[in-house]
């Protein structure tokens, strides 16, 4: 192995760590369990709209699924309440539009796991490359922490612009708004979003700090 390729595959583990980790933290968050417990929560705001506790997780699963499963629009069509058709044409192209996004997510998600164990199992191979192999590691968590740290404070700081910002990078413009009778409202209104930022983040500061202390405190080293 060149003295070159160990340093190319160090940079690998180090931008890919974090691609990751937030990214498998926004997965966890889009599982019935997480929904169904932020639902349970005591602090979570009762639908006014009439959605009953069963019915909003109900409707709310149903949905998730749609994204996550990749489903055809026409399945997220058919839902409806009381015979209320559930979501408007505006809502539809947004979940389209969520789908989209999430997808391409869970592929680079997919992409960056399968570089990690190639690039790691390149550098642990081989003794004289697992300090390269460390410091990957190491860096990678220490950027994770900076970087979820940072978006964070942007949005404590700017928390309107942030999300304005977020939703206009990610999604076609017109069709993120959305008005107090709309169901996408209800069944996730913005205590759910605040929640699963928070929760995000936590989880990710959590698994850098720890990638990085333990690659601190182990000390794989050249003669580990």
């Amino acid at each position: 192995m060149s003295k070159l390729l160990p340093q190319i595959l160090e940079i690998f583990l180090m931008l890919l760590i974090p691609v990751v980790i937030i990214l498998g933290a926004m997965h966890l968050i889009a599982t019935e369990p997480y929904l169904a417990f932020e639902y349970g929560r005591p602090d979570f705001p009762e639908d006014s709209f009439g959605f009953a506790g069963d019915q909003r997780l109900i409707h709310a699963a149903a949905s998730l699924q749609f994204v996550t499963q990749s489903q055809p629009l026409a399945d997220l069509v058919e839902q409806n309440h009381n015979g209320t058709p559930l979501y408007n044409a505006r809502e539809l192209k947004h979940m389209q539009d969520v789908q989209n996004v999430y997808q391409a997510a869970w592929r680079v998600w997919q992409i960056g796991l399968v570089l990690i164990m190639f690039s790691g199992v390149g550098l642990a191979w081989r003794k004289e490359n697992r300090l390269a192999f460390a410091f990957g590691l190491r860096s990678g968590g220490a950027l994770t922490v900076g970087i979820v740290a940072g978006i964070s404070l942007a949005a404590i700081v700017a928390r309107q612009s942030w999300f304005v910002l977020f939703y206009q990078v990610f999604f076609a413009a017109g069709n993120w708004m959305f008005g107090f009778f709309d169901t996408l409202i209800h069944l996730f209104p913005e205590k759910f979003w605040y929640d699963s930022a928070l929760t995000i983040s936590s989880f990710s500061l959590i698994a850098g700090f720890l990638v990085y202390w333990i690659c601190y405190r182990t000390k794989i080293v050249v003669d580990s």
